[in-house]
Formats: C-alpha cells, structure tokens, sequence
C-alpha cells in the first residue's frame, strides 16, 4: 500500500497496513526553525539554508530528504500563510517586524524571539463606518495558483504522497477578526455589537471562499485533504458559548464548507486547539471530516471517550503525543508509553493520522522527536 492509497484508507475509517504519518503537511502539524535544525543535525543530515513557509510559527519549508528519512505519507501543496509571496522583514529596535495582507503589524524580539505577535491592528473602532474605510486583502491571483497547480501536478503524477492543500489567507471566521481589530474588541462586538462582528465575518467569508474555489479550480481533483483552522476554545473550556458558535459563526463555517465541498472530493480538516469536545457535533454536522490536533492535555480530551463518542464519524488527526507536556520534557521511555496510550485510544478501525498534538516547538530534543516516531513504528501497524 502506498503513502496515498494509506492515508484514504485511514480517512474512510478502514484499518490499511500502518498508521499513516504527518509531519510538515499542515501549519499545525510541523515543527519549528531551532526544532527543525537540531533534529537534521541529530540525524546527520545537511543543513541548507533554511526558509520560513509560516513567519508567524517561525516554520520552515522541511527538506525533502529529511521527510524520506521519517517516511512522511504526506505532503503540502498550500498558500502561504497570511504572507505576501516575498515578505520583507524590517527591523525595529530589538524587534523584527512585518505587515500581514490584512494590514496588521507583527513582532518578534531578536533575542530569543520564537514567534511573530499581532501589536497593530488596522481597525480601530467598533463602527461600520470604520468597517466602510477598511482595505479588505485582494483575492489570490490566476498566476500564484498557477503555479501551486504546477507543485501539485508535479507531486500528485510522480510521487504516491498524499496531498493536503489550502487556500485560507488567515485565521479562521472567528480567529480573523481579532487579528485585524485585536481579541478584546471583536469579543465585545460579538457579544454587544453583533450586526458588526456578523458583517465582519462574512466579508472574511466570503475572501476564503473566493479564494478556496479559485485554488480548487485548478488543484481540487489532486488534494485528498483541505485543511481550515478556527480556534474557538481555551485549554479548560469554550472561548465563546455554543450559543454564540452556532448562531453567528457555524452558518459561515457551513457556507464556507459547503462551497469547498462543491469544488473537491478533499476531506475537510478543521484545526480548533483546546478543549473542543462540545463542538465536534457541531463539526460533525456541517461537514467535517477531520479533526485537528486533538490536543489531549485540555479539559475534556480523553482519547479513548473522544474515539467510542466519536470515532465513527470523524477522523483524529493528531493527538499523538502531548507537545505541550511529554514532548518536550518527558524522557523517551515516557513519549514511548503516552505514543502507545494514544495509538490504544485512537488507532483500531482506523479513522486516525498520527502526528504530535500542534507543532513540534523550539526546545524539544531530537533524542525525544526520534523517540516519538520510533515508537509509531513499533507499535502502529495493524
């Protein structure tokens, strides 16, 4: 069975003849700059110069002999995330510095900077005059996707990976907003002005479904997964009510799911951190296939109650072992024993990808990355 045919078996919740394995299809599912380096090194594999997809995360494009090495089942054939195509860093103190296509300024401190923060906002009042004056980001061009089409051919006619794309140009319906006027304001507006956090919403809408249908066009018959990201919970609980969720943003996530839908046979990855599990009916309902990245240290996140619940309805992508705790500090004998809990958990009847939950984060040895991923080769094959 090849890389690609595995990964379908997994998604058709059939059990195929291993676990498939992502590492760098996603920006959720990658690893960090320093990570990245320190594991190559570990390896023995050359270090090139080394160039960031994601600025925000600090992720980098990963070497193709290193995803061989792993034997990686998948990869990404996605648009660059919030970024122009050539996105000029400028310096700033002790900071680097960039603008997002949205207008928003993000910074990084020199020294021991290991993310990109949001720290200007383009919005400054909750009005939909000030809604009026805003210059809403451009569509994708015919000639970018053009050439996202040429990777994709290139990739889906000579190689057997499975192939996971993108056309989202930000945070998702609910996580956009804040990144353009900051978290405090949106929130208030969703609970207080909700005619315009509702018009908000849907002018980001409707750029990602502009966007989806003029990648899909071209690429949505080579792409087995289409991947959304839209945080809505905290580790302990929901970040808005359910109540919130389902009457302002699940309309826009079905419509935005929907349009995706009519243009591919992908399968739709929804990324959504913390303690999500009272919204994977909600998921569930409008059509969403996978969820990502189970992250099993939030409130809520059992895998074995999330696999008998849900199992049959929507496959795990992630929660193969805790980034936030375990892989970082734990030693390999305990990542080799949470890697097993969770294969346990999640693995029977297939309807699992293994990667770690989220990226894997600067600081985490390569002793402890190898570890991770020798123990799903012992123990995921079914």
């Amino acid at each position: 069975m090849n890389c690609r045919e595995r990964l379908i078996s997994a998604l058709n919740h059939k059990e195929s003849d291993r676990i498939p394995l992502d590492l760098g299809g996603t920006i959720v599912t990658s690893i960090t700059r320093n990570a990245y380096i320190s594991l190559k090194k570990y390896l023995g594999l050359e270090v090139e110069d080394v160039k960031i997809f994601d600025y925000v995360q600090q992720l980098p494009y990963i070497d193709e002999k290193l995803l061989e090495r792993l034997a990686v089942d998948v990869r990404m054939v996605a648009t660059n995330y919030i970024v122009t195509e050539k996105q000029e860093i400028y310096e700033e103190d002790n900071y680097y510095y960039f603008y997002d296509m949205w207008g928003s300024k993000l910074r990084m401190p020199k020294k021991n900077g290991h993310y990109f923060d949001w720290v200007y906002f383009p919005i400054k009042d909750i009005s939909i005059d000030e809604l009026k004056k805003y210059k809403w980001p451009e569509p994708y061009g015919k000639e970018y996707i053009l050439k996202l089409k040429q990777i994709a051919k290139n990739l889906y006619d000579n190689t057997d990976y499975a192939l996971i794309g993108t056309a989202i140009s930000g945070g998702g319906i609910f996580e956009q907003p804040a990144r353009i006027m900051g978290m405090e304001p949106f929130l208030i507006s969703l609970a207080s002005y909700k005619k315009f956090a509702d018009e908000v919403m849907e002018k980001i809408t409707e750029l990602y479904i502009e966007n989806s249908i003029r990648y899909l066009e071209e690429i949505g018959d080579m792409i087995q997964v289409f991947v959304y990201w839209n945080d809505l919970s905290t580790q302990t609980g929901p970040m808005i009510s359910p109540e919130i969720y389902r009457k302002l943003i699940k309309p826009k996530d079905k419509k935005l799911i929907e349009a995706i839908k009519s243009k591919t046979d992908a399968k739709i990855f929804y990324h959504c951190c913390g303690a999500v599990k009272d919204f994977i009916p909600d998921l569930i309902d409008i059509g969403v296939d996978i969820l990502n990245p189970v992250q099993v240290s939030a409130k809520g996140m059992d895998t074995a109650e999330l696999k008998k619940e849900f199992g049959k309805y929507i496959t795990f992508w992630g929660g193969g072992c805790d980034t936030q705790h375990v892989l970082p500090y734990g030693t390999p004998g305990k990542i080799k024993s949470e890697v097993k809990r969770r294969i346990d958990d999640l693995a029977p009847g297939g309807g699992f990808i293994f990667s770690a939950v989220h990226n894997i984060q600067d600081g985490v040895p390569p002793e402890n990355i190898m570890a991770m991923l020798e123990a799903l080769e012992e123990y995921g094959r079914y």
